[in-house]
């Protein structure tokens, strides 16, 4: 049986959840107990997915799924890991419930059960290698969904030190639309520009001797100190601009400064090269690559949304210079 365009993404949805839930779970505790939460909706939404896909009933309890879908399987076939999955159910139901919160044996089971109920049952229901199945589809900016599928096609090969350049490049190419543009046709600025982006910042020197030629007066030592300060200033601004807008989305800046520390330094200049830099014996692992592909394609999803929250209502009038609009009086009130 073919899988649809809407099967591949819902699959695409799944595979998300699950590696977000196996991140959960690297966490300290008492933060890596929402994994069990995480797993278990992954483990349901492909359940759902495979009654769908096999025609089978859907069930209210989690336990029945096994029972319905064999029904819908070769003879003597069944869904793998059923006990793992209904001591994953367990969990959930005991720290959703009751407030118990998993140990650190009973999440590793957790993790080890979600993988290989993933990895058996896709190719037992959709005869599709879990492996395959591309995150990029749950990625709706065109250009930023070929990067990360690139990112795949590297990783795949073993080339991982390209996949992370793909995965850094996307990355970015999010960013990109919400930069200042400069020149004469403005477009309504983004609200997460918070200023413009300077890309070749003065340094101290540069600045001082450009204050002593403007003003003669001024002391070659307090000119230093004014250059160092403007310098300092911008270097702040620079780091917090990125925070910032991270903050805004609600991303986390503690996965942004592993995702900044796990990828390549790109060194773009002027006549259009760019050089990839990164520590002498850079190689990073597979579990490395995984973080940054989940860290993108939730700057992915959670910039969606912002971008559907952006949408102009209709009577809202054309931006012009600097995206300014014309505003009216719409109604007038005094108070007595």
């Amino acid at each position: 049986m073919s899988l649809s365009p809407d099967t591949i993404r819902r699959l695409a949805f799944i595979r998300y959840l699950h590696t977000l839930g196996t991140e959960q779970a690297r966490l300290p505790e008492p933060l890596s107990s929402a994994c069990v939460l995480t797993l278990q909706d992954a483990v349901e939404s492909f359940l759902i997915l495979a009654t769908d896909h096999l025609g089978a009933s859907a069930s209210p309890n989690f336990d029945k799924y096994w029972e319905k879908l064999g029904a819908h399987l070769p003879d003597g076939v069944s869904l793998a890991v059923e006990q793992g999955m209904k001591r994953l159910n367990k969990a959930r139901v005991n720290l959703k419930h009751y407030g118990v919160r998993p140990d650190a044996e009973s999440i590793g089971m957790a993790v080890r059960d979600t993988a290989t109920f993933m990895t058996t049952n896709t190719m037992l229901v959709f005869g599709l290698d879990y492996e395959s199945v591309s995150m990029a589809h749950v990625v709706v900016q065109d250009s930023v969904r070929e990067l990360v599928t690139k990112a795949e096609v590297a990783s795949e090969s073993g080339d991982r030190v390209a996949a992370m350049i793909a995965l850094l490049n996307a990355f970015e190419e999010l960013f990109d639309p919400h930069e200042p543009r400069r020149g004469p046709q403005r477009p309504t600025p983004s609200p997460l520009a918070f200023g413009p982006r300077i890309d070749y910042p003065l340094n101290a020197d540069r600045i001082a001797r450009l204050i002593h030629a403007g003003q003669r007066a001024v002391s070659g030592h307090d000119g230093r100190r004014f250059g160092e300060q403007i310098e300092a200033l911008t270097r702040a601004v620079d780091q917090l601009r990125p925070a910032v807008r991270l903050t805004a989305l609600g991303i986390s800046f503690a996965a942004y400064q592993r995702f900044q520390n796990l990828t390549p330094v790109a060194m773009r200049f002027a006549d259009g090269r760019t050089e990839y830099r990164a520590p002498e014996g850079y190689e990073p692992s597979s579990d490395e690559y995984a973080f940054c592909m989940q860290f993108v394609v939730a700057a992915s999803l959670r910039l969606a949304e912002l971008d559907a929250n952006m949408t102009q209502p209709g009577w809202m009038p054309a931006a012009g210079h600097w995206g300014e609009r014309p505003w009216t009086t719409i109604a007038e009130e005094r108070r007595i």
